[in-house]
C-alpha cells in the first residue's frame, strides 16, 4: 500500500513541471498575524467514512481545540492544541492559507490497558465562515503497534468559545 502511494506520488510529481506546485501556498506578507481562527474552540465530528474495523461511520466525538499564538517562523503559523477523549493531546501548528483557510498535520497517541500503543495520523482543512464557524475535513490514518489498521475521514464543527 506505502509503495503503490509512494509511486502515485512520483508520478505526479514527474508529470508536472518544474515550476508548479500541488498547492498554491499564499505569500506571507498577505496573512495577518493576528488570525481570526486564534482562541478556543468547542469541536463536534463525525466519521464520513472508514476502512478501519472499529471506526464505524456515523460515530460522533466531542473535543476542544485552543489556536494561537503565533510561533516563530514563517507569519502565516500559529500553534494549535487539541484536546479530547482518551487521546493524548495533540500539538500542532495550522498553516494559514488566507483569513478563512488553514491546514495542519498531526499525530496523536494511546497506549492501552493491554499495552497497545495506538497512533493516528491527521491531515485537516480549515474553513472558517462569515458565522465565525469552522468547518473541518479531516483523513485519519490509524495504526495498531506501528501497523496500519485502516483510514477514515471525519468532518467537524467548530464553535467558538467565550
Amino acid at each position: 500500500m506505502n509503495r503503490i502511494f509512494s509511486f502515485i506520488l512520483l508520478l505526479i510529481a514527474v508529470s508536472m513541471p518544474a515550476n508548479a506546485s500541488i498547492l498554491a501556498l499564499p505569500q506571507e506578507k498577505n496573512i495577518s498575524i493576528k488570525s481570526s481562527f486564534t482562541g478556543k474552540w468547542k469541536m463536534k465530528t463525525i466519521v464520513t467514512s472508514s476502512s478501519c474495523p472499529d471506526i464505524l461511520v456515523g460515530s460522533t466525538t466531542e473535543s476542544k481545540l485552543i489556536i494561537g499564538p503565533a510561533i516563530k517562523g514563517p507569519s502565516n503559523h500559529i500553534k494549535a492544541l487539541w484536546k479530547g477523549g482518551d487521546w493524548k493531546q495533540s500539538n500542532g501548528v495550522l498553516k494559514l492559507l488566507n483569513d478563512k483557510e488553514a491546514i495542519t498535520e498531526r499525530i496523536t497517541k494511546i497506549k492501552t490497558k493491554k499495552h497497545e500503543e495506538w497512533e493516528a495520523v491527521l491531515i485537516d482543512h480549515l474553513n472558517l465562515d462569515e458565522k465565525n464557524t469552522i468547518h473541518t475535513e479531516s483523513i485519519v490514518i490509524q495504526y495498531k503497534n506501528g501497523e496500519i489498521v485502516g483510514e477514515y475521514k471525519t468532518y467537524s464543527i467548530l464553535t467558538r468559545v467565550k
